[in-house]
């Protein structure tokens, strides 16, 4: 070969390899990028969800707190700490460990730290501590923290060991502890407080997490607060555990998460998302990391299989640029002109995704074997047709305009869409549209793809009533009565011209004479007797909660005060009327309800404490009118 030739030799296999050797190795970057695209935002969903999670465990603690603090149950135990009343105490309380699996301990501690009642909940059955069994907790450190508290505020002392009596609680039990201050006429009688059970927190919020994702909480100084792996935690607190810390364990990590502007980190290992939470409702003292671990490795054994599988098929065609340079160079041509089209075919045969692809004038072109699983059509049904067949008409005209607007602007577009299948059942989607460009800038084909999550959904929507619903009545409970009430007094705030609506409470009478008499089997028996008649006589747009032990609220929107009045009646006439061994009836008081929510359930509570007096069995109303002139 003379220098002419190898010359020539050198050009052509630079020419003609180049071409084929990029691709390959676009193709691995591409397909590794996509991995950690789509690990990434798989993490941050996960990541969010737990810190909802989070969020509205919070809430309802806070709002729990807050809600027994203000307890009449409470305020009698300690104007006139008898057994009767430390016995009525004792039971709200139980009820709120029953119904709060991570509330482990509920306690009221004296202003000089000495326990004056307690509930625990141990392992699922509640308990109440005997009175010479209360402990002196004036020495923790929670209770020094306590007394900085203001009126109303709910604070928290982070997490730390259970103990009794001076001692550490065998088996370990971490703990954290939430409390407030409880006033009476401005003067401070003590705290009241929650011990929430970590594990059971964890498990919680655990079970939404995927498997191969692990979620831990880490303090500010880089020690594990809650963790599957139990064996690691509370380093700071327990001295043959202090090296499971993140700033030892992985240094690199640490100093990413106290960046603020990062969020997710990655080494050879493991891929990493986190993000600095506090748990908020007015908590202080609560800051702390949220951390998701992938147990996937980022370098996994498939992803080193590919490569190798890259290398050997470019050792291959070098060789046979060697061999068979003209025929090498017919093929690259060929496969230039048809690489998009590869490009689509590949993505929609091996997608685990249900795929649709159009093309420029959105007709179907081609559709995978997912699609037809998920929603029923042939791809022979289906070709040619443009995707709105799909259409389920839940989305508006405005939120397809919105959706190709988008792609237009940005090339893509994701979201969740409710479709319907051939057989007309529909099915919630999370879709994502690509358009694929041609040379000249414009789309040439659009490829959607979209995953089934219709089951995902009806379990949340159920998971949600579930937990707006009272158990024993199955009436909403007081959270969700808090939920419409907000939404009507602010109503009346924004738009004071709306028509009026009213609020009702009801209680019913001589309840504990009931219970005392014929036992709570009966008194239940009683309550659910007396949900049964407010939901069926009402009317269909009232909304009907049970709020307490025998107390229940009414909202009755676009009503006037004297219809309210009506109604009221003739629910309570209903009650009077219905069969049952029992003599049961009801007092009420109703009031219009005013931007003020506090000021209307006062008003309401006035009323119902005038029908008390008035004999019981009655409705009174108390106008937000008479309030003003009182005022």
């Amino acid at each position: 070969m003379n220098l002419k030739q190898i010359k020539y030799f050198i050009v052509t296999f630079i020419l003609i390899g180049a071409t084929p050797i990029f691709y390959f190795w676009t193709l691995y970057q591409t397909e590794l990028n996509a991995i950690q695209s789509l690990r990434e935002t798989e993490a941050k969903h996960q990541l969010n969800y737990s810190q909802n999670a989070i969020n509205e465990i919070s809430s309802e603690l806070s709002t729990s707190l807050r809600l027994l603090s203000d307890s009449r149950a409470l305020l009698q135990f300690i104007q006139s700490p008898s057994l009767k009343n430390r016995a009525l105490l004792e039971s709200l309380w139980a009820l709120t460990a029953t119904n709060y699996s991570y509330i482990s301990q509920v306690r009221f501690i004296d202003t000089n730290g000495i326990e004056q009642s307690r509930v625990d909940d141990i392992n699922g059955e509640i308990k109440v501590t005997p009175i010479y069994q209360l402990q002196d907790k004036s020495k923790r450190n929670y209770f020094l923290y306590a007394q900085t508290l203001k009126a109303e505020e709910v604070g928290t002392f982070g997490i730390d060991l259970e103990v009794e009596n001076g001692k550490v609680v065998i088996p370990l039990q971490p703990t954290l502890r939430i409390f407030t201050p409880v006033e009476v006429a401005d003067e401070r009688k003590g705290y009241l407080v929650f011990n929430l059970d970590v594990y059971e927190i964890i498990e919680e919020i655990d079970y939404s997490i995927d498997s191969h994702y692990n979620l831990e909480f880490v303090d500010l100084e880089g020690y594990y607060l809650a963790s599957k792996n139990k064996e690691k935690m509370l380093g700071n607190l327990i001295e043959e555990r202090d090296s499971f810390n993140l700033l030892i364990e992985n240094p690199n990590l640490w100093r990413a998460m106290e960046d603020r502007n990062i969020h997710n980190f990655k080494d050879k290992k493991h891929f990493y998302a986190f993000n600095k939470i506090a748990l908020g409702n007015g908590f202080e003292g609560s800051e702390l990391y949220l951390l998701l671990t992938s147990n996937i490795k980022v370098d996994s054994s498939g992803t080193d299989h590919k490569l190798a599988f890259i290398l050997y098929e470019t050792i291959m065609a070098i060789i046979l640029l060697v061999i068979l340079s003209v025929i090498i160079s017919r093929y690259i041509v060929k496969h230039r002109t048809t690489s998009l089209e590869s490009q689509l075919a590949l993505a929609a045969l091996n997608g685990m995704s249900s795929i649709v692809i159009t093309d420029k004038n959105n007709r179907i072109i081609k559709v995978n074997d997912e699609f037809t699983r998920v929603s029923g059509w042939k791809e022979s049904e289906v070709i040619g047709q443009c995707p709105s067949i799909f259409q389920s008409g839940v989305h508006s005209d405005a939120f397809y305009a919105e959706m190709w607007q988008t792609i237009q602007e940005n090339q893509s577009w994701e979201g969740e869409v409710v479709n319907k299948r051939k057989d007309g059942t529909l099915i919630t989607e999370i879709l994502r549209i690509q358009a694929i460009m041609g040379i000249n800038g414009k789309a040439q084909y659009f490829i959607a793809s979209f995953v089934d999550i219709t089951a995902r959904k009806e379990l949340e929507n159920c998971l949600r009533e579930l937990s707006e619903k009272d158990m024993l009545t199955q009436c909403w409970n007081r959270r969700k009565f808090e939920a419409e009430f907000s939404k009507l007094t602010n109503k009346q705030r924004l738009t004071p011209e709306v028509k009026m609506s009213c609020l009702a409470i009801i209680d019913i009478d001589y309840f504990k004479r009931i219970n005392d008499q014929y036992g709570h089997d009966v008194g239940d028996k009683v309550i659910k007797n007396v949900a049964r008649i407010l939901q069926t006589e009402s009317r269909s747009i009232d909304f009907v909660a049970r709020i307490g032990g025998e107390e229940f609220a009414i909202l009755l929107p676009n009503t006037s005060l004297k219809e309210a009045e009506v109604i009221l009646n003739r629910l309570r006439v209903a009650i009077h009327l219905a069969d049952g061994s029992q003599s049961v009836t009801v007092s009420g008081g109703v009031t219009d309800i005013c931007d003020c929510g506090e000021a209307t359930y006062k008003r309401a509570d006035l009323a119902l404490y005038e029908s008390k007096t008035a004999g019981r069995n009655q409705i009174s109303c108390f106008p937000s009118s008479e309030m003003d002139q009182i005022a």
